[in-house]
């Protein structure tokens, strides 16, 4: 999994060729050593500031979904009777808690919302032509794509704006051919597949969105660069479990296949599911 350790940012100050003063702050990341994240930044500061004074465009904001890997502090990791790193909880730039797992493969699939159908779905509700939910048809087209793939035993979760999927009897590696296959087929959002492919990681939410549960937005964002601002991040923190305890993160559907779950992978199914309250009846945020 490709997930940083260590984030260190650099900053330094030049003028647009129009002689406006512009302050360039770049991040760089390292896996095991916080120099390197250190030399990375310096170098990439560098690099944006002289495209700056030539007249080059500005560097596009951090994007989750770019190449690098997401600025998200780690919060505990999870290893194997072997001691490899199985899979990893991180907290996302907006505060829910994400769990990273290494060959556990979740499947993000997205289901458009009848505003999202545009002027199609509009004129056949103008004509009486009540379209059918877009929920239910995409767990059809979810099912039948499971059922003609019995070598997965695959569990399916309704989240608010989609499906997850879950396949807990075999390995694989994100970014692998087998991978990309099963992610096409079930619709996965490109977003989504991109991110893993970068991440060497699958991804799963295990809390709501803040906004979804009325709650406010985070004040301060990882890595903190003060004691003040670790102390407004858990102050948050606590305010936001408070807020999202009457919510799901998804909801257990239905499962597909046979086979037994590999066992590593019902501990983290366990944990999956006890953090989103997947069994229970509350309201999806």
């Amino acid at each position: 999994m490709k997930i940083a350790r260590f984030w260190k940012n650099s900053t330094l100050k030049t003028n647009h060729p129009d002689g406006r003063p512009i302050e360039v702050i770049a991040w760089g990341w390292s896996a095991d050593d916080p120099a390197e994240a250190q030399h990375q930044a310096d170098e990439r500061s560098q690099r944006s500031a002289k495209r700056i004074i030539s007249g080059g465009p500005f560097p596009d904001t951090y994007d989750t979904y770019g190449d690098r890997p997401a600025r998200e502090e780690i919060l505990r990791e999870i290893k194997n009777d072997e001691g490899e790193t199985i899979a990893m909880l991180t907290r996302n730039r907006y505060g829910a808690v994400v769990l990273n797992t290494a060959d556990l493969m979740f499947i993000d699939i997205d289901v458009p919302t009848p505003r999202s159908l545009g002027i199609i779905g509009a004129i056949k509700s103008l004509f009486g032509n009540k379209p059918e939910d877009p929920f239910v048809v995409a767990q059809k087209r979810i099912a039948a794509v499971a059922n003609d793939r019995p070598q997965y035993t695959i569990r399916l979760y309704r989240t608010f704006a989609g499906f997850r999927c879950a396949v807990v009897n075999q390995r694989i590696k994100p970014g692998t051919g087998e991978s990309d296959a099963l992610l096409s087929a079930f619709g996965s959002d490109p977003l989504y597949v991109r991110l893993c492919r970068n991440q060497e990681s699958f991804r799963a939410r295990l809390t709501p969105k803040y906004w979804r549960c009325g709650y406010e937005a985070p004040r301060s964002r990882f890595p903190f660069s003060s004691d003040v601002e670790r102390q407004l991040s858990g102050r948050w923190e606590r305010g936001y479990e408070k807020a999202s305890i009457k919510y799901s993160t998804c909801l257990f559907v239905d499962q597909f296949g046979t086979d037994r779950a590999i066992g590593e992978f019902r501990d983290l199914i366990e944990l999956h599911d006890r953090e989103t309250r997947a069994e229970s009846d509350l309201p999806l945020a």
